[in-house]
């Protein structure tokens, strides 16, 4: 059931994606700003530690316990109506057109020769936080793909993920709010808010994000990948999206993130005298072709892990 329900997902989501426009992304946003609105901005500090994990739990615990007695209510009736209800949750959370289209947007004014057609799409996709007016086209492709590797990762593998556990349909509600919490409310102002809702979602991304990585590293360059998780994660801030990050630049075969120093003579002697390997850059710089190259690494990813879903289907139908 799990294979078809992501199948029939995917399916239907290449001819009327979900876009950010979309009721169940209106919903959703509401939901967390309406819990944002009672347990934070109650005083001058915020949310107090206590009422922001309390806003946490009513935020993701509610709609999930919610999809997932659906489901088990379902289950129990008409196992029929259950898939269905896998498919409704899967398209409407799990959303490879949520990222694509945008990253589609800035790859053809690139292969227009349209710098600043880039940049305005570019601008759009990440919102106001980024200035693009000054970006050269190697930081706009650099952006594009560090954001198209991160959105297959919290719209695709991730959700596949929390999708194949045991709540099925709910750890995909469960995940994708607290995804949308984590972004959301850090623009509120509430660290303690923003806090919690980081933490909480560290927590389920951990395993799906190294997940995540070794995917990439399976359908693009093993090795290059492999040495950038294990050594150039430092080039980003966020240490667990920063798996993500290094992974995908090694599978690509580029340089993403900002440049590594280079030591100093002390710094290098020390380094020498104690037999620590020389850390060194992974790849070209990024152009046009690499964009077109993320595209078939994400696609590629994605086969494998469904036929490694269908196989496992087909090995549970013969037992």
């Amino acid at each position: 059931m799990t294979f078809f329900s992501i199948l029939f997902a995917l399916i239907a989501e290449q001819f009327r994606p979900v876009t950010s426009s979309h009721w169940i992304r209106r919903a959703s946003a509401a939901w967390l700003d309406w819990v944002a609105g009672e347990f934070g901005g109650k005083t001058e500090q915020g949310a107090s530690p206590v009422g922001a994990r309390l806003a946490c739990l009513i935020a993701f615990i509610l709609p999930t316990f919610f999809v997932f007695a659906l489901h088990v209510l379902f289950m129990l009736t008409y196992p029929i109506l259950a898939f269905f209800w896998n498919v409704v949750i899967a398209y409407l959370f799990f959303g490879f057109r949520q990222f694509s289209h945008s990253f589609t947007a800035v790859h053809e004014a690139i292969q227009n020769h349209d710098l600043p057609a880039a940049r305005s799409a570019l601008g759009e996709w990440y919102g106001p936080e980024l200035d693009v007016s000054e970006l050269t086209e190697l930081e706009v492709i650099s952006l594009a793909l560090e954001r198209a590797i991160l959105g297959s990762h919290r719209h695709v593998f991730g959700v596949l993920f929390w999708f194949l556990m045991p709540m099925g349909p709910a750890g995909v509600v469960l995940y994708r709010l607290a995804d949308m919490a984590a972004e959301r409310w850090s623009k509120k102002g509430d660290f303690n808010l923003s806090e919690s809702a980081r933490h909480f979602f560290y927590v389920l991304d951990w395993v799906p994000a190294r997940i995540t990585a070794i995917g990439f590293a399976i359908v693009g360059n093993f090795e290059g990948a492999v040495y950038a998780w294990r050594n150039l994660t430092q080039k980003w801030p966020d240490q667990l999206l920063a798996v993500v990050l290094a992974s995908g630049s090694g599978a690509l075969g580029v340089r993403l993130g900002e440049p590594l120093s280079e030591p100093d003579s002390d710094e290098a002697l020390r380094m020498a005298e104690a037999g620590e390997p020389i850390i060194y850059e992974v790849g070209m710089e990024p152009t046009e072709r690499t964009m077109r190259s993320a595209v078939g690494l994400v696609w590629r990813a994605i086969i494998v892990w469904m036929a490694l879903l269908a196989m496992l289907t087909i090995a549970l139908w013969l037992g």
